[in-house]
């Protein structure tokens, strides 16, 4: 069987490519960059929508502006889409500089991409990439030179979920020669990127002057590494649920997971100490700590004497050991003060610098303790952070009491009583966070109430 034949047969059969259990999607979203393997996998996309049913198909290009024909590249997708009948979504990228500084510019871009890719996503669509085996091998063997885990072995998934859909690599098992072949056939238009010659870049260096050298040694060695990546994440797989059901005995709170008790941590095996900590920490989208960094984590803070405050810092978070617990937190607060002036009826939810404003959900009734404040249309609302020596009287008490004794009380970490927002109405204390409401400012019974919610 011919390549070209062997790459048709797999895109249409939809048995290896995944594509058969997508059939039924809301729509299929495919990125397309305008080099070759992105316009060889929307052709045969919009080849076998003109032979059987499939969901609508939608574009989505990303520029990121990197190049001087970036511009050129663009509008190419857009005609190319537009020649096919297909509606086209494009953005200019925006990378995060803190990122580039920190990984580098291509996980910058790859981080904006994919954001974009995410708003973009519909309920139940399917974005569409086309990475191949060839990228396969490309990544696993750049993750084992960065000493991955695990988890980086498995390299690219197949398919994965994504904001309001997931993903799928339909090509990932099909060697890249294949598409060549099929591009060259359907005489097809693509654009090539300069920067992919570049042996500056690991990635690059890999692809001309390594991969070559194995293949011709080990011919089979892509779909060797195909293998191992697909064995790396059904442990991954069963990794992830042995962390899953550690951390319910840990916390099942998992609302309110923000911290794990220290002690249960260290009664665990390192190994399985590690796991559970990488899979907590990726729940709450913190990026994943190097084994270095995890060896800090053990020796800096849950083995440090009892009296200490340590404090571990990576990027934007932190974790940090109070009364016997483990914390994670942001390493920074809330920004600037949020004010809503006048307070309209109107608002259902407010966004703010930290967490958000959100009306509760029917009336408050008897017996509802719900810690929420009464608004009224005109009333000026402010959000401050501390400044020492505030003043409140929560519900239930006689007399008021400093707010630092309050959270002294309650076992508020001290790091975490700085970023608590205060909420004013018209200049007075109303509302502690999510902790206590000011006498004075309940809500009456069957009154529409507003409570605050921390970021998720």
């Amino acid at each position: 069987m011919s390549s070209v034949m062997a790459f048709t047969h797999h895109v249409l059969s939809s048995e290896a490519s995944g594509l058969k259990q997508h059939v039924q999607a809301a729509g299929w979203l495919v990125a397309v960059s305008g080099g070759l393997d992105s316009m060889v996998l929307l052709h045969a996309l919009v080849q076998l929508s003109q032979s059987q049913q499939c969901p609508p198909i939608r574009v989505v290009h990303v520029n990121h502006g990197l190049h001087a024909n970036a511009q050129v590249w663009q509008q190419q997708v857009e005609q190319q889409a537009q020649a096919y009948g297909l509606a086209c979504a494009t953005q200019n990228a925006v990378i995060n500089p803190l990122l580039k500084q920190k990984l580098g510019l291509e996980a910058a871009a790859r981080d904006a991409r994919y954001q974009f890719f995410e708003q973009q996503l519909r309920v139940g669509e399917v974005l569409l990439l086309a990475q191949h085996a060839d990228d396969q091998s490309e990544t696993m063997l750049l993750r084992l030179m960065r000493g991955a885990g695990v988890a980086g072995l498995r390299a690219m998934p197949q398919q994965r979920r994504l904001g309001l859909g997931c993903m799928l690599r339909p090509l990932v098992n099909v060697r890249q020669q294949a598409l060549i072949d099929y591009a060259n056939q359907h005489q097809l238009v693509w654009c090539d990127d300069p920067s992919n010659d570049d042996a500056r870049f690991d990635r690059n260096f890999l692809r001309h002057q390594v991969l070559p050298l194995l293949r011709q040694r080990w011919p089979t060695m892509d779909r060797r590494l195909a293998t191992t990546a697909a064995v790396m994440g059904d442990t991954a797989q069963l990794l992830d649920e042995v962390a899953a059901a550690d951390l319910y005995l840990l916390n099942s709170d998992l609302a309110n997971s923000e911290c794990l008790p220290t002690a249960a941590l260290l009664a665990l095996s390192k190994p399985r100490r590690h796991n559970v900590l990488r899979y907590w920490l990726a729940l709450h989208k913190v990026p994943v700590l190097s084994h270095a960094a995890m060896q800090q984590v053990d020796v800096e803070v849950l083995a440090s004497a009892d009296d200490a405050q340590p404090c571990l810092v990576f990027g934007a978070w932190s974790l940090r050991r109070n009364h016997g617990q483990l914390w994670l937190a942001p390493y920074e607060g809330h920004g600037k003060v949020w004010v809503c002036e006048p307070w309209s009826a109107t608002i259902t939810q407010a966004d703010l610098d930290y967490g958000v404003m959100v009306l509760s959900a029917g009336k408050l009734h008897a017996g509802d303790y719900t810690v929420a404040i009464a608004l009224s249309v005109g009333d000026h609302l402010e959000l401050r952070g501390r400044v020492g020596g505030e003043r409140c009287k929560p519900l239930g008490r006689d007399h008021s009491q400093s707010l630092k004794k309050l959270l002294q009380e309650a076992k508020v970490p001290a790091w975490e009583r700085q970023r608590l927002p205060l909420f004013y109405v018209n200049g007075e204390l109303a509302m502690v966070a999510d902790l206590w409401v000011n006498a004075g400012f309940e809500p009456a019974f069957g009154q529409p109430a507003w409570g605050w919610q921390k970021p998720s």
